[in-house]
């Protein structure tokens, strides 16, 4: 089986910069590309939607996916989306133990590294490197990609 590039986001907040860096890759690389869209439990805390805001975020949802399989068409990259529940990081790790030709994951940067929220996000990508061989980039923007070194 050959080399494969998983793109994992926050399914309550996606950047499309990820997903279409990820398709690019698969590109580049001639390789296929796996979308998981995470509910993490810090989104379930947030307070209820409303049911006319319930139908602007699904209408959303389905905009960024018909957009990610619109751009993997377009690239010729063939793309499997999942849906996941948990904790963001534990979902990633648990997706790449049981896919091991995966070969690089691409996400999105947290907004604020110097927060509380930058801490915790750095901590959990130290422990996916522990799991995960391949190589981890982060998204920042479109254009501007960080590669995560071995710790």
């Amino acid at each position: 089986m050959g080399k494969r590039v998983l793109v994992a986001v926050e399914r309550h907040s996606i950047s499309e910069e990820p997903i279409f860096y990820g398709i690019e890759l698969a590109s580049r690389i001639k390789s296929s590309a796996v979308l998981v869209a995470i509910s993490s439990p810090e989104s379930a805390r947030k307070p209820p939607l409303s049911a006319a805001t319930r139908q602007i975020v699904e209408m959303g949802e389905g905009s960024w996916m018909d957009g990610a399989v619109a751009e993997s068409q377009k690239k010729g990259v063939n793309l499997e989306i999942f849906f996941a529940s948990g904790p963001f990081f534990e979902e990633v790790i648990r997706f790449v133990r049981s896919q091991p030709a995966v070969q690089f994951i691409v996400t999105a940067a947290p907004k604020n590294r110097e927060s509380r929220d930058g801490y915790e996000f750095a901590s959990a990508l130290k422990h996916l490197h522990e799991e995960f061989e391949g190589e981890i980039l982060l998204v920042e923007k479109a254009g501007k990609i960080t590669r995560v070194p071995k710790l």
